[in-house]
């Protein structure tokens, strides 16, 4: 698992939904997404601009996610 930032707010939204068919996603405030490793060559073919950054302390800690719940297509 590896956790990311999108650089602007228009690739966070194209980057989720590429991110959401590739497999699972999980979206932690600070709009940090949590996906699969393999997940990021979809990114990467669509050059979407990204940052990885730490993963969240606990990825279970209900008191990290957003209001949205985790996609899986």
């Amino acid at each position: 698992m590896v956790a990311i930032r999108f650089s602007t707010p228009d690739e966070a939204a194209e980057g989720y939904m590429i991110l959401a068919r590739a497999g699972t996603v999980r979206t932690f405030r600070g709009e940090i997404y949590v996906c699969k490793e393999s997940a990021l060559s979809s990114l990467d073919s669509q050059n979407l601009h990204y940052e990885k950054v730490p993963l969240p302390a606990s990825l279970n800690d209900v008191d990290a996610l957003r209001d949205t719940p985790t996609t899986a297509l």
